[in-house]
């Protein structure tokens, strides 16, 4: 399998793999030149998933035969304007090194050359049915861990095979290390998913650790670049000099893992000064006066101190937001990506709750979708995966213990202890799709404990060498060209299909991998037959269409039925399961004050820690997971050679006047290094991130990679890696 590994692969020889000569236009299309002129093209209409949401922006295609010839915007789409990953998804679907065949590993598991070599999909699926069926008799179904990484888009049929396996071991990227922290944040505070939008009505927007202009490219960047036109004061809680940073009102710099104390201190301004809404806190708040006895010791002067924010700058931002109406943005990352990091998420949310910029007309609003519909958890719908079920079985997962408040909230498993699991026979079994072992710190320890299992399968587009090398099966997935699930639900009820191409090889979607593996192991009418337009067909049809009418409804969106957004949920019973008035919160209120924090005995309001700190040895602060606005954490590096030319090499972000103490230039190569391990990257010297602070993506490969630089240590909340505040040198490389 040496020629899976895209070693030296080019922009200018994958193209050649491409009919025709490609190049990219100023329309923002990706074509081939010489199509331009034949005869017979067609268009066709899928949805991009190359930065890891599911699914996201549109993409119109053209096609000659099965061949896609050209890729540009689709128009009638919510995510209309595709970026440089979204054009790049062409080149990615014609790499010459993508995986095309069932494959299995004929060497011992440790070998450095696996054997893999192909079988049939008879054999393939018949392997895994025949192995899973074994565990599951002989030590239960719960010894089996049934994994969802990147794309998402194999969630809901991943997590409906894993609801008739048995098994509630179900986990995902976003349960080792994404969006949940902060959602478990915002599920503390508001008893649900809760971050909004600018719109008309807004005069103040927080921004808090996110870097939108990056990120979200165009609606979320169009957004705010209007609301900056229209007066409205942004404040933008950031360590970092983003793009968004510089079109804040004012920017506060909080140094790395010290948010929960910026956010007590912006509190105590606004309970001293009386700009709080009192009225909504005593209706609709509970531990009002808690955390304000708590906020007090947070003055400007001690808020400074912790956080190195100026204190003058706590007061001005407490005031301007307070002018209100206030809206905000929630970080999908940074916040939680510490060792407090769920505290701290939450007490910068605790700012728009006591002002009562809650559901309100020009604030943030609860999100509202068809029946059914599950945003965070990306099940499509709480039928199709059985969410009853995995609510029930919380009780009895391995994360308990481990995790408590996660365990409790969350029905996706916590999979950081899994080396431990696999060392104690407790996990048996791994049922992976499209996962990536270098989302993991210590990445390794993940891959040794992947290879000690007694049987593992995973599907993906290309093979990849520390993930799948001791895999018993690995699967050919199709693209997003290729597929038809699932399909895109979006703002205002919008779904959007797909006319997807014949796939590559024998490649199939993970819908369909996933659902004839369930046709194996337990009764067929639970898989709709292995049909995954029926699959599809069993949620649209809830929401009064089909995937052929939405088909038919093309290259415009369908419109389904569900609820109209409208403020003031709350207060009409709109939020809560049933359907009294309030928050869906043990106390049906806004919780400063966590009843779910404190029945587990992890305390109550969100205090102020100490993060690490930097030492003579390993002096800065290392940010680990920055993004990119071309490049997806490790998906886009060899698949996509055109994204792999314009940052050919793990690059870190270094401030100038640590790279002058070290005799580091921009583009010298260096050493990150602390008491775990050691990457290599290039040196970006930059403003971006102030002194003591350097940035950097995870998930490079080999000695780039620098995962291998973070502590296995948890929020005791979360169960998340500090991969926002360990510490580092940096030295240039000799």
């Amino acid at each position: 399998m040496s020629n899976q590994k895209g070693v030296g692969l080019t922009r200018r020889t994958i193209l050649k793999s491409i009919p025709a000569l490609s190049a990219v236009s100023a329309a923002g299309q990706f074509f081939t030149g010489s199509a331009q002129a034949q005869e017979g093209l067609e268009f066709g209409y899928t949805i991009c998933d190359n930065c890891n949401q599911m699914p996201m922006c549109g993409i119109r295609f053209q096609k000659q035969g099965n061949t896609v010839v050209s890729v540009g915007n689709w128009k009638e789409h919510n995510g209309k304007l595709l970026c440089n990953k979204g054009l790049a998804t062409l080149q990615r679907l014609y790499n010459p090194n993508r995986l095309l065949y069932p494959m299995k590993r004929t060497n011992p598991k440790g070998s450095e050359d696996p054997g893999f070599v192909r079988i049939s999909w008879e054999e393939a699926l018949a392997t895994i049915a025949s192995n899973l069926k074994a565990i599951k008799e002989k030590y239960g179904p719960e010894k089996i861990l049934v994994f969802c990484g990147d794309p998402k888009e194999p969630r809901p049929a991943a997590m409906r095979l894993a609801r008739y396996l048995g098994t509630y071991h179900y986990a995902t990227e976003s349960s080792v290390a994404c969006r949940k922290g902060s959602l478990l944040a915002e599920q503390l505070v508001y008893g649900s998913e809760y971050s909004g939008g600018c719109g008309p009505k807004t005069k103040s927007y927080m921004v808090m650790a996110t870097n939108g202009a990056w990120s979200k490219p165009h609606g979320w960047w169009n957004m705010i670049n209007a609301a900056k036109k229209r007066g409205v004061n942004i404040i933008v809680i950031d360590s970092r000099r983003t793009k968004t940073a510089e079109l804040a009102t004012v920017h506060l710099q909080p140094r790395q893992g010290t948010d929960a104390a910026l956010g007590a201190g912006i509190c105590r301004v606004l309970f001293e000064e009386g700009l709080y809404n009192k009225e909504f806190c005593d209706k609709w708040v509970h531990g009002v006066e808690e955390y304000r006895n708590y906020c007090k010791d947070f003055t400007p002067e001690k808020t400074e101190e912790l956080t190195g924010v100026p204190a003058e700058l706590v007061v001005k931002a407490a005031r301007l937001y307070a002018q209100g109406p206030g809206s905000f943005a929630l970080t999908s990352q940074s916040l939680s990506h510490s060792t407090n990091g769920v505290n701290n998420a939450r007490a910068l949310l605790n700012i728009p709750a006591i002002l009562g910029f809650v559901d309100i007309p020009g604030g943030a609003l609860f999100g509202v979708g068809p029946k059914g519909y599950i945003v965070h958890d990306n099940g499509l719908t709480e039928d199709f995966v059985d969410y009853k079920w995995f609510k029930e079985h919380k009780k009895d997962r391995l994360d308990k213990d481990f995790v408590p408040v996660w365990n409790h909230t969350q029905v996706q498993f916590n999979p950081n202890q899994l080396p431990e699991h696999v060392k104690n026979g407790k996990i048996r079994a791994f049922c992976g799709f499209g996962y990536n072992v270098m989302i993991w710190p210590q990445p390794d320890q993940y891959a040794e404990a992947i290879k000690n299992m007694d049987f593992s399968f995973a599907t993906d587009y290309f093979y990849r060498d520390i993930s799948h090398r001791d895999l018993d099966i690995i699967l050919p997935a199709a693209m997003n060209f290729e597929r038809y699930a699932p399909f895109g639900n979006h703002g205002g009820n919008m779904v959007s299909v797909r006319t997807p191409t014949k796939p590559m090889g024998e490649a199939k979607e993970d819908w369909w991998i996933a659902l004839q593996i369930g046709c194996l192991v337990d009764d067929p009418k639970h898989f709709f037959d292995g049909d995954v337009l029926k699959a599809c067909d069993s949620m649209l049809k809830e929401w009064g269409t089909t995937y052929a009418d939405c088909q038919k409804n093309l290259p415009n969106m369908t419109k389904v039925e569900g609820p109209k957004q409208q403020p003031l949920k709350y207060e009409k019973g709109l939020l809560r399961h049933d359907g009294q008035p309030g928050f869906d919160t043990p106390t049906g209120k806004i919780e400063l004050s966590s009843s779910i924090t404190k029945m587990h005995n992890l305390g109550t309001i969100p205090i102020y820690v100490e993060p690490f700190q930097p030492t003579q040895e390993y002096p800065i602060k290392l940010i680990n997971g920055t993004r990119k606005p071309y490049i997806t954490h490790s998906k886009t590096r060899t698949d996509s050679p055109y994204l792999l030319e314009i940052e050919p090499m793990s690059t870190i972000d270094i401030n100038p006047k640590d790279a002058e103490a070290r005799g580091i230039k921009e583009g010298d190569k260096v050493l990150i290094k602390n008491q775990y391990g050691q990457a290599r990257a290039q040196a970006r010297v930059s403003i971006i991130v102030p002194p003591g602070t350097a940035g950097m993506q995870y998930g490079w490969r080999g000695d780039q990679n620098s995962q291998v630089l973070i502590p296995r240590v948890w929020d005791k909340l979360s169960g998340y890696a500090p991969y926002f505040e360990t510490t580092v040198q940096i030295t240039k490389e000799a």
